[in-house]
């Protein structure tokens, strides 16, 4: 038998040391968390397995049979206390609890078996090629032959009693040949929700233990010390936040009535934080009228809940890629003094990292196996979200809290003990928005977390009145309101546009005559990238150049950047402008118009977009918003983005609550806001979600009780296959640019270094790391297309892709017109 102490688990590292230190980061990430025990036991047994002699072998580049370890680890762990029940006993003392049921040792058991994949359907459905168990039994069978050979032999026991806490548990290595104990964990590992009493805790503590196992393995793996160095980090850095905050809003003066009105605002809310702080409460709800100065209330507000609490990370999460941009500019300005501390960090799809790009170029001159390993703790970091500030999208925010995915779920534990500041909420699938702070709430109170929900359209957050739905989220109180904001609502200063609702629909010559005649700079806002084009189109016979743009996803985020630029310096000089886009620029983007027109849309979406009318109140009458209903061929455009599936019926909620009425002052539509959420509270269907992506229909309570983790994990907040497939294509900057040849040439590089004999994986490494720097770099001229089935794909400059990035014809695009396709309707 193998002396235990020798054995490894990396080729350069001793296994107990790796068990070790990923215990003590298991213990870090989960510290006064309910949790901790759970993941803690999951920490001390996930590598049990690798005491197998052709694990060993394996590490040595000798392969001589079944070299698995995780299922060995789980069967082991199952063995011992499952099968034993004074071990079982003495179990549930060491986790501290009275009972010990079914489900969670099947819990227990995937997060070991599963600990290098991802969560599965604890209820599995069948299929042509498999049967409905949670674990393989293909791998369980392979497993069984190994021991039927091997058992013996193994230091099974040595292994536990290496733990001092485990010395006292009973032998269990004569069950691991035991045919009964064997059946049994290949036929009756069977979950049943209805043994489970709180649902939603369950399937939390569950993800959070495999995500911390998970988080910990990788971390000690590498030799990471990124958990202690991010702890350091938000503590240095909620030392200089609060005083660093204050000092960048003292330079604020109140010179005007609306400045006046933005400090009054922020401090109310301030206040009242304090108060509901020392209450408890974890979750608050902040409802002001667009541009009332949101970002810096948000900061101020985390600000409060530092000093009042503890040192927490910051997460700040919108729902466009274009006003995270705008939030990384504005807070990098306020910390502009603590830049080379990089504590803040966007990450998104085309967020850039100075410190990675300076060791990028350090691995160019020098490939150092030091430089390699830096590089690899930041792209680590990324990875995990381990910065004191994170400024994020809401697509990596929510798919994360619902995921099942190894590398998606790293981060999760990161989640904990932060403050969630989550702009534009209204922005979610209406019968989500509930649901999701519902869902929220729960974390928040789990894990030691703070959330500061922000609106301009005041959505309702009680839960319908149903049992099922009150007995799934049992404590659960609607957010705490920061403010009385029906008073800032009904303010003068905040009353800067009329609505005039054009009932009679209109199409695109007659909406392109009452453009041309305007005499003011007019922003218009349509429903789909074709009215746009079309629109545009018209219009360019009557303006010049200099006059008319277009903006709509089909334009690189540098173009659409230095446009906006552009249009905002011409508003300030009052040079008339005339501005065509689509629904990206409504919701947080600083911008201002005296006249906007927008096509018919959901209560909270034209709301957003008038907030771009007048928006800093400098005219000296009220600005112009009208609202069209466009139609092309007979049919309502409103109808192709909001008027299918199973919230069809969400037009009609906005017409209802509009009602009669043809005019609307901005203070009057607070209780046109109001009717619309309440509708969408008590009407439509509650936590459920259908998407042509996977086939998918969520009934989150349902399959959240069911714990099937792997169906909760395809959610995506943006349909794919409804508004098409998302197929990037990379904009050459000239004839000259040939960063795509590059990425290909790197890209086979790789390929040809993993299939040689000898490979060689730090160069392999290096390489990855150049195109992932590569392709941040690119970013900002590749444009996404959402291609349907009948659409004309553009004319591409290359004819190989890298994964599903392909090169546009440098002629298949304009910075006016943007990309040059054809196809039926392109919706966003």
């Amino acid at each position: 038998m193998a002396d235990v102490g020798q054995l490894k688990s990396h080729p350069d590292k001793l296994l107990f040391t790796h068990v070790d230190g990923v215990i003590i980061n298991t213990q870090k990430l989960t510290k006064n968390l309910t949790v901790s025990k759970l993941a803690e036991l999951a920490a001390i047994f996930h590598d049990l397995g690798k005491i197998n002699p052709f694990f060993q072998d394996r590490l040595n580049q000798r392969n001589n049979g079944y070299s698995h370890h995780a299922y060995l680890s789980a069967f082991a762990f199952y063995a011992a206390f499952r099968c034993n029940k004074n071990n079982f006993d003495w179990l549930k003392k060491w986790l501290g609890v009275q009972i010990l049921t079914e489900n969670e040792l099947i819990a227990l058991l995937i997060i070991i078996a599963k600990h290098h994949g991802h969560l599965p359907d604890f209820i599995p459905k069948a299929n042509l090629e498999t049967e409905p168990y949670i674990l393989n039994k293909d791998e369980i069978k392979e497993l069984y032959t190994f021991l039927s050979k091997k058992a013996n032999g193994l230091p099974s026991e040595e292994y536990t009693k290496r733990f001092e806490d485990f010395k006292q548990i009973t032998s269990f290595k004569q069950l691991l040949n035991d045919d009964k104990v064997q059946n049994h964990f290949l036929d009756k590992i069977i979950f049943n929700p209805k043994h489970t009493k709180e649902y939603l805790d369950f399937f939390l503590n569950t993800q959070f233990a495999f995500a911390s196992l998970i988080q910990a393995d990788k971390a000690d793996a590498m030799n990471a010390k990124t958990i202690d160095e991010d702890k350091n980090k938000i503590e240095s850095f909620c030392k200089i936040y609060p005083e660093t905050l204050k000092k960048y809003i003292s330079k604020f003066q109140p010179n005007s009535e609306l400045n006046k009105l933005r400090t009054e605002i922020r401090e109310e809310s301030i206040k009242n934080i304090q108060g509901l702080l020392q209450k408890d409460k974890r979750v608050f709800e902040l409802t002001a009228p667009t541009g009332s100065g949101k970002t810096i209330m948000l900061l101020s507000l985390a600000s409060e809940i530092i000093q009042t609490k503890a040192n927490y990370r910051i997460m700040y999460a919108l729902p466009f890629l274009s006003i995270t941009e705008q939030v990384e500019k504005e807070v990098l300005d306020i910390f502009k003094e603590y830049r080379q501390e990089n504590y803040i960090q966007r990450i998104d799809s085309k967020s850039g990292n100075q410190l990675f790009d300076k060791i990028q170029e350090l691995l160019d001159a020098n490939p150092s196996s030091e430089n390699i390993k830096e590089l690899d703790f930041l792209a680590f970091q990324e990875q995990v979200f381990a910065y004191p500030f994170v400024i994020t999208t809401f697509v990596r925010f929510f798919e994360t809290l619902l995921s099942n995915h190894n590398a998606t779920l790293l981060k999760l534990p990161n989640f904990s003990k932060s403050i969630f500041l989550l702009d534009e909420i209204q922005s979610l699938p209406p019968r989500l928005y509930t649901f999701f702070v519902a869902y929220l709430t729960k974390f928040c109170e789990k894990f030691d977390c703070y959330a500061i929900i922000s609106t301009a359209t005041q959505p309702n957050f009680e839960l319908p009145q149903e049992d099922k739905i009150k007995n799934f989220f049992p404590d659960y109180e609607k957010p705490a309101s920061l403010l009385e904001h029906q008073k800032y609502f009904e303010s003068n200063v905040f009353n800067r546009y009329q609505i005039d609702y054009w009932k009679e629909p209109i199409n695109i010559q007659q909406l392109t005559e009452k453009i041309i005649a305007e005499n003011n700079s007019v922003l218009v806002i349509l429903n789909t990238i074709d009215d746009s084009k079309d629109l545009f189109k018209d219009l360019s016979e009557c303006f010049t150049a200099n006059e008319l743009y277009l903006l709509n996803t089909h334009f690189t985020p540098n173009d659409r950047k230095k446009k906006l630029e552009i249009i905002k310096e011409r508003l300030e000089k009052n040079q008339k402008t005339i501005l065509i886009s689509t629904q990206l620029i409504e919701a947080g983007v600083d911008i201002d118009f005296p006249v906007l027109y927008r096509d018919f849309a959901l209560v909270s979406s034209i709301v957003q977009s008038a907030g771009r009318c007048n928006r800093n109140g400098r005219l000296e009458n009220i600005g112009k918003v009208v609202l069209f209903n466009l139609v092309k061929d007979g049919k309502s455009r409103a109808n192709l983005i909001y008027g299918s599936g199973k919230d069809k019926d969400i037009l009609t909620f906005t017409k209802n609550a509009l009602g009669l009425e043809t005019a609307f002052e901005e203070k009057e539509l607070l209780r046109v806001q109001k009717a619309f959420f309440d509708k969408i509270a008590t009407e439509l269907h509650f936590a459920k979600h259908s998407q042509k992506a996977f086939n998918l229909e969520l009934d989150f309570l349902e399959d959240i009780k069911e714990c099937a983790y792997a169906k909760i994990g395809k959610f995506q907040l943006i349909d794919e296959q409804t508004y098409g497939e998302q197929r990037q294509y990379y904009v050459p900057i000239n004839k000259d640019d040939i960063n795509f040849e590059t990425l290909l040439d790197l890209n086979m590089e790789v390929q040809s270094k993993i299939q040689s004999q000898q490979k060689d994986w730090a160069a392999i490494k290096i390489l990855n790391l150049k195109m992932q720097t590569l392709l941040k770099k690119m970013s900002n001229h590749i444009v996404s297309v959402r291609l349907r089935n009948k659409d004309i794909a553009p004319v591409l400059g290359h004819n190989e892709k890298y994964n599903e990035l392909f090169k546009l014809s440098i002629d298949a695009y304009d910075s006016d017109k943007g990309v040059k396709i054809s196809g039926e309707d392109f919706l966003i």
